[in-house]
């Protein structure tokens, strides 16, 4: 009987750990996005299993984002970008994530315009099968957004159309 109850809380334990587990590991340590974006972004990716917000531990090019830190401040984050991207005088942010499922091009980017509520946790972008292993996303002046290798004009801009984005090569 003892046995048997404690299996079932062990259990139960490990359910609920399992769970909680879920639900942070899509985001992974998130602690780099702001509350707001955190939370308009897991409301979206819960219907999107296979992605999780990319993190340092992501980026294969680690000269390349300490050049880019020396650049644009100790505290950027590759994966992350925010400003008014299309414009409109709102908040926008952008993300990489990744799809661990995949051999090649597991990066994805999802560009999500303000304001933001619960209720409307849609991508105004999304694009999948990008490869971000050496760069991240950039705001440049001006709000611009652009995603490629660090340091190099290995890049696209990203580029508000209507309520949508268009790439563009930035050569």
């Amino acid at each position: 009987m003892n046995r048997r109850f404690i299996l079932l809380i062990a259990m139960t334990i490990l359910a609920t750990l399992l769970t909680s587990t879920h639900s942070t590991a899509q985001t992974g340590s998130a602690n780099f996005v702001r509350d707001q974006h955190r939370e308009t972004l897991n409301q979206w990716l819960k219907t999107k299993p296979a992605l999780r917000l990319a993190t340092e531990r992501d980026c294969a090019n680690q000269e390349g984002l300490t050049a880019t830190r020396q650049e644009n401040g100790r505290n950027y984050q590759p994966y992350y970008a925010v400003g008014d991207f299309n414009r409109d005088g709102r908040e926008d942010f952008a993300v990489a994530l990744v799809n661990d499922t995949r051999r090649s091009r597991k990066f994805a980017i999802a560009i999500f315009n303000g304001p933001f509520t619960a209720t409307r946790a849609t991508p105004n972008f999304f694009t999948e099968g990008t490869d971000l292993s050496d760069g991240g996303l950039v705001r440049l002046s001006g709000n611009r957004l652009v995603a490629g290798v660090f340091q190099s004009d290995d890049c696209v801009r990203l580029i508000a159309r209507g309520r949508s984005y268009v790439m563009k090569s930035c050569v």
